[in-house]
């Protein structure tokens, strides 16, 4: 099994399932210099892999991830080179073809939100504490914002964002930021059964399907139709759209000839 091992986090290609694994559980995941560094080589190794087509995101310990590393930006270490490079990251995960799955334990807070809400899905263990205070530390919570008012709309993220409160599972599910609260025992268990899912879609209309949603907000009707019309071209020349097609028309067979047998009798 492909592995790529790095200071903070490692990722491991499993034919067409892939784990980007936070690795810094002695510092609750959070992101420091080499944790930035480290996530944009683990997205580009990620896109340089075709065969992947869903990734789990998750976090070693008893956190997802802290966010970023307040001691290292206390003493003026986190530079504004620093902010740019974390952006990078996240937007690189944002942007992989694969479908993307965050498995949420603890600490899901600040940038450990942003970097699971810059993913596809987010499955979060009933023990999950959740926050984006980023004004209480005097920053901006980088694009995290916007992609909350995205995600849940404005009203819902300027409540979310500008008081920086730490919020439950529960919650989250209610404002809609996460899409299923299990118990941390279940939660390996049941991001593996919804990987598995995707993977028995065909992947040439997730991609398409995925993409069109998170272009929602930057094209108007007229691009995303002839996106639309070029996906569709690409869905239906797909070999997966193929096997659909031909399980369909066996299976109308089997039909036609059971209701055959049944009008003879």
């Amino acid at each position: 099994m492909p592995r790529l091992d790095l200071e903070t986090m490692y990722c491991t290609i499993d034919g067409p399932l892939a784990r980007l694994q936070l690795n810094r559980p002695q510092a609750l995941n959070a992101g420091n210099w080499a944790w930035v560094n480290d996530l944009v080589t683990a997205t580009d190794y990620l896109k340089q892999s075709t065969e992947t087509r869903v990734i789990v995101v998750g976090g070693e310990g008893r956190a997802f991830c802290s966010g970023l590393d307040v001691k290292e930006l206390s003493q003026g270490h986190l530079t504004l080179e620093w902010f740019a490079q974390w952006e990078k990251g996240v937007t690189a995960l944002s942007q992989l073809d694969a479908i993307t799955i965050a498995a949420v334990q603890g600490y899901c807070l600040g940038g450990g939100l942003q970097l699971a809400i810059a993913c596809d899905l987010i499955i979060s263990s009933d023990d999950a504490i959740y926050s984006i205070p980023a004004v209480r530390e005097g920053v901006v919570a980088a694009l995290g914002p916007m992609r909350l008012a995205r995600m849940i709309g404005v009203s819902r993220a300027k409540y979310l964002c500008l008081l920086g409160h730490r919020f439950s599972p529960e919650e989250a599910l209610d404002l809609g930021v996460v899409h299923e609260v299990v118990p941390l025992a279940e939660l390996n268990t049941r991001v593996q059964a919804i990987a598995h899912e995707l993977l028995d879609i065909p992947f040439t209309a997730l991609k398409h399907t995925r993409r069109q949603i998170n272009n929602a907000f930057d094209k108007d009707i007229a691009a995303l139709t002839e996106d639309l019309l070029a996906g569709q071209v690409d869905c239906l020349a797909s070999p997966e759209h193929a096997a659909v097609m031909e399980t369909y028309r066996q299976e109308m067979a089997e039909r036609q000839k059971e209701a055959a047998k049944k009008a003879v009798q």
